[in-house]
């Protein structure tokens, strides 16, 4: 087997995960040197890894924060580490949906090089600065960066003014203003409202500024847990995409997934599953196929799920025949990998492979995600109350999807970010839309690679990250959206061309039927 391929099948069988931000922030009170010193040795150490990247763009981050100094040899610095950035392959894997964080930085080097270039470039650097910070507000929206969001939002009126386009840039500060009132940003709201004042010509002391001010939302969100009978149709989607060496590897998975959740002989509830394998595609083969230098294939995506009993205060019970579902599951994603396997060499792979893969579908590993999945949609907000914008901290267990095998403790960050509506069809925003974040813990995650390279000598890295969105009604705990990106990089210390990186984008949607 190609060692590249039995690379993702050791360390998804056995490594844990640390978390890696994936919007870096520069180090503080670090001289600009060890910069390119950094990056010079992980690129030497381990080329693959997304820490190049990150140190990257922190570098940037430092050269343009010396602002009105970064001009001249500190500016085109700058501008050369962020073309680095975009030019790279990784950035298409660990930055799936845009690169936010390029884009702000983008803005940023072009607003200096309007300031310190000519009169003549300067309108042109101004449109490129806008045009940056108008796409970073779409890339922040996509990783649910809300608040870089409206930053960024307030950033593109301030180009406009700057231009003298007085119209569009009012209206650009009045879209932030709407942001603020949405996500609950008051601090920002009085900012800005002193602006837009500024702006129109008008008084802007704090008489009126509070008066604009007087019917901004405070909301809180108090979560019960009532659940009540009813049908349910969940469609699951999972895009991955993996670099491995220099070429990116594309795999789509999804289902459907009917559900009925019924009282348990009024002692709680169970959620069973009707032909649950009847539209489940796994997965497992790249969309795009492979060359002959680069051999593999990813593991079923784990989204059927067994049925499941909870307490009638929604404590979690126990899956329901894990055994006979797992049993059923490894059938069907078997059939399902020979019916849709490439042809030539990696075909006279397939039944080595097929063992690899479908030991993913153990009983006690579906059980695990059934788990940990109610408890991100549903049990972990039992009785929280929550106010809007305030982010809270816990730590937990948790296994990330693609590597379930080792739990590590985790600090999860997490806030209640505004109200949206429950369905596409829904009248009114009476769900809660809550943004989780989850890092594991450094203690944590040294014991769980000490551990992980006493079976796999060779593993020398490994980082990954977690955001997701939870789309919830307050009122009942039934959910409506999960939706998960995910990250994560290994390596073997063999070979520094042995690594792989990886994405995943992850939507879960319920439609419930009448009550």
């Amino acid at each position: 087997m190609n060692t590249r391929l039995s690379l993702v099948c050791a360390l998804n069988s056995f490594l844990a995960c640390a978390c890696a931000s994936t919007k870096p922030l520069a180090p503080q009170n670090v001289p600009e040197r060890d910069f390119p010193a950094t990056i010079a040795r992980i690129e030497l150490t381990d080329p693959g890894s997304p820490a190049v990247l990150t140190e990257r763009l922190a570098y940037v981050e430092l050269l343009l924060s010396g602002a009105p100094s970064a001009c001249g040899e500190q500016l085109e610095r700058a501008d050369q580490q962020l073309a680095s950035v975009e030019a790279s392959t990784k950035t298409h894997v660990l930055f799936p949906d845009g690169w936010a964080r390029v884009a702000d930085l983008g803005y940023r080097l072009h607003l200096e090089r309007a300031a310190c270039g000519s009169e003549a470039d300067r309108e042109d650097e101004l449109r490129t600065a806008g045009a940056a910070a108008r796409r970073a507000v779409e890339l922040y929206r996509n990783v649910f960066d809300y608040r870089s969001m409206a930053f960024m939002q307030f950033d593109t009126a301030v180009v406009l003014q700057r231009l003298g386009e007085h119209k569009a840039a009012l209206a650009a500060l009045q879209a932030a203003l709407d942001m603020d009132q949405e996500y609950g940003f008051q601090e920002d709201a009085q900012d800005n409202y002193k602006l837009l004042l500024t702006w129109r010509g008008q008084p802007a002391d704090p008489t009126q500024i509070a008066a604009l001010m007087q019917d901004f939302p405070k909301r809180q969100a108090i979560f019960k847990f009532r659940w009540h009978p009813g049908d349910a149709t969940v469609t699951l989607e999972s895009r991955r995409e993996r670099l491995l060496g220099t070429q990116v590897l594309e795999s789509d998975a999804n289902a459907v997934l009917e559900f009925r959740v019924d009282a348990d002989q009024g002692s709680g509830w169970s959620v069973s599953y009707a032909r649950p394998l009847a539209q489940y595609l796994p997965g497992v083969w790249p969309t795009i196929q492979a060359s002959s230098e680069s051999e593999a294939f990813f593991p079923p995506a784990l989204l059927p799920e067994p049925g499941y009993k909870v307490s009638a205060t929604g404590e979690f019970e126990g899956a329901a025949d894990p055994k006979v579902f797992a049993s059923g599951l490894d059938a069907r994603t078997e059939s399902l990998i020979r019916a849709s396997a490439p042809s030539g060499r990696e075909a006279r792979e397939l039944t080595d492979a097929i063992e690899t893969m479908t030991a993913f579908l153990s009983s006690g590993l579906l059980e695990a995600a059934a788990a940990q999945n109610y408890a991100l949609e549903t049990a972990m907000w039992i009785g929280a109350t929550l106010d809007q914008g305030v982010w809270y901290k816990i730590s937990a267990p948790l296994s990330l999807a693609g590597l379930p095998r080792i739990v590590v403790q985790h600090q999860i960050e997490f806030a209640f970010t505004r109200m949206v509506r429950c369905t596409a069809d829904s009248a009114d925003p009476a769900c809660v839309e809550i943004v989780l974040r989850a890092t594991p813990d450094g203690e944590a995650l040294e014991h769980a690679m000490a551990d992980v390279r006493l079976q796999v000598p060779e593993a020398r890295d490994y980082s990954s990250s977690i955001e997701a969105r939870i789309v919830t009604d307050a009122a009942t705990l039934l959910p409506y959206v999960r939706e998960e990106r995910i990250y994560w990089y290994a390596a073997l210390a063999k070979d520094k061309e042995d690594s792989a990186l990886e994405s995943e984008h992850l939507v879960s949607t319920t439609s419930y039927g009448a009550e």
